[in-house]
């Protein structure tokens, strides 16, 4: 699957979480190049805003991992442009601190247990529960941010891991519901980005990081054309995006 630039969203609404730094960051300038009315929502409201100010665009501050945050930053974004047509649940953390090896499932802390839960998982739950009575009968698309470690192990961050196959398994499962309607829901899968949340670990690997930027394009894609349930993997910026379709189970004899 060779994604192309998507040159139709001119004068569309998109909503991204995370949008201070990294992938998020990149996606909403990527947005905004293209004529989009972008609202970046991140907790981190000086990196936020400073990032909005930078790209042009317009800051919400929002703490996905919180309910009531997500119906104050919904508010105030429909009042800024209006409800979206495309939102990239975006926000996530790993257990594993930057500089550090590894974080294995014995040596993690309550508190980094709750926090990644409440980022990764917790934080597209809420998200959807904000978003899907806005947008269910007005249609566009939503797409997450998951791994390509939620489709494989990632022995040195299991929660990390564990966190983005849960993702997956939400979309899958979600997007059923949306089959017969406008609204299309899909997750995009990628390998390394260059971002602060790498471990040490997996920038000693040798496995190769491709540009937050060079990722974007498919999130633009998936916003754009993306089917409903579609979990697409980005495995490098030299290796052609794919999807990866839901396994089909056979019924058991007797």
């Amino acid at each position: 699957m060779q994604t192309a630039s998507p040159e139709n969203l001119t004068g569309k609404v998109a909503w991204v979480t995370g949008g201070a730094r990294g992938i998020g960051r990149a996606v909403c300038g990527a947005l905004a190049e293209r004529g989009v009315h972008v609202v970046l929502l991140d907790r981190d409201v000086a990196a936020g805003a400073e990032s909005a100010t930078a790209l042009g665009i317009k800051f919400v501050a929002c703490d996905v991992s919180d309910p009531a945050s997500w119906t104050r930053a919904v508010e105030r974004a429909v009042d800024i442009f209006g409800a979206p047509d495309f939102v990239h649940l975006n926000a996530g953390v790993m257990s594993v601190p930057a500089g550090e090896p590894f974080m294995p499932l014995d040596a993690i802390s309550l508190e980094q247990y709750r926090r990644i839960v409440s980022v990764n998982l917790d934080g597209v739950v809420f998200g959807l529960r904000a978003l899907l009575p806005l947008m269910k009968s007005r249609g566009g698309a939503i797409t997450v941010t998951a791994s390509m470690v939620g489709l494989i192990p990632l022995a040195i961050d299991p929660m990390y891991s564990a966190t983005k196959h849960a993702l997956i398994g939400l979309v899958r499962s979600v997007a059923e519901t949306l089959r017969e309607g406008p609204l299309r829901l899909n997750a995009i899968c990628p390998g390394g980005v260059d971002t602060a949340i790498v471990p040490a670990a997996l920038r000693a690997s040798g496995m190769p990081m491709m540009s937050p930027e060079q990722l974007a394009l498919d999130v633009l894609d998936l916003l754009a054309r993306g089917g409903c349930g579609e979990i697409r993997v980005r495995l490098s910026a030299d290796t052609p995006a794919f999807a990866v379709p839901a396994p089909v189970l056979g019924v058991p004899a007797g």
